[in-house]
């Protein structure tokens, strides 16, 4: 009897611990279905609460963008949880204020490991110098002064001049500087930039890009002594003369090229952690927005998505 009534009491016990399994999985189901994966980053699933949370502290133009586009999101969201993992992973804390969200404590995790890696990426003076040598035209400057005349169809200009009359002037100013005019009096007198006219169109010592794109064409078409003809630029016409070029010494640009170098390393480095994160976004939002509510961090389930 007592065997009898020992066995019952463990098929009890067995059916119990079975129901409280079977509960604990259905509880589990019914959250997953409810709450599903967006995207996978390395072993860490990421759900819609989540990345509606983080979306929801972003500012709206972006906020309605990623939601609408979870791509976008993916491409966001998936390497800032990479590296603020990694982070984690190399003990980097971050920043500590409760008040902070999800997102601003990744940020800050993510800037502690930029900052750990750039301090391990000291360039010896030979990377320094190898960089230097392989890159001088960085570090070339042409000393310059221009002459702008604007005209009714240039950027952010207020002149009323058709642009044939702004090239009419343009030349008729460019026939007085070959007949040996002095550039910078001449540019004082006529030029439409209010930067520079006060100081005879002067544009001082300017690198490669640094200008629009007309002008930064024709400074480095240009030796020293030369003058150009007139061209179209952004703003209106433009004639530009050449004083002089130079290429910056080293130690001038020495703090430039070890930030190139450090910035280059942590590239690399984030290339790879994010590579070996294998971000992937579920098929289900490949081609359908993600459930936000964009006026608050709650969010609401399609019916496609509800649990039956």
């Amino acid at each position: 009897m007592r065997t009898k009534l020992q066995l019952a009491i463990v098929l009890i016990c067995l059916y119990g611990e079975c129901r409280a399994q079977q509960v604990a999985k259905a509880a589990a189901s019914t959250t997953l279905s409810q709450d599903p994966v967006v995207m996978t980053v390395r072993d860490r699933k990421i759900t819609v609460s989540e990345v509606c949370s983080a979306i929801g502290s972003l500012p709206p133009p972006q906020r309605k963008g990623y939601a609408l586009h979870p791509a976008l999101a993916k491409d966001w969201f998936g390497p800032l949880v990479a590296l603020a993992e990694e982070a984690k992973r190399e003990h980097l804390s971050g920043a500590q204020d409760p008040k902070l969200n999800e997102v601003d404590r990744d940020n800050a995790l993510v800037s502690d490991l930029v900052a750990r890696i750039a301090q391990q990426t000291e360039p010896t003076e030979s990377e320094i110098e190898n960089y230097y040598q392989g890159h001088k035209s960085e570090f070339e400057q042409a000393e310059a002064r221009h002459i702008l005349l604007s005209d009714a169809t240039a950027l952010a200009s207020r002149s009323k001049r058709s642009a044939a009359e702004a090239k009419a002037k343009a030349a008729e100013i460019a026939s007085e500087l070959k007949r040996g005019a002095d550039f910078a009096s001449v540019a004082a007198k006529n030029s439409e930039d209010p930067y520079t006219k006060e100081k005879g169109g002067e544009l001082g010592y300017v690198s490669h890009h640094q200008m629009e794109p007309a002008v930064d064409t024709m400074l480095w078409s240009l030796a020293p002594g030369e003058t150009s003809a007139p061209f179209e630029g952004r703003f209106g016409y433009e004639i530009v003369w050449v004083e002089e070029k130079r290429t910056q010494p080293l130690e001038a640009v020495r703090e430039v090229i070890v930030g190139k170098i450090k910035s280059a390393a942590f590239e690399q480095r984030q290339r790879e952690i994010v590579e070996a994160a294998h971000v992937t976004l579920e098929p289900d939002y490949l081609n359908a927005p993600l459930p936000c509510d964009s006026g608050s961090r709650a969010f609401t389930l399609p019916n496609s998505l509800q649990a039956p």
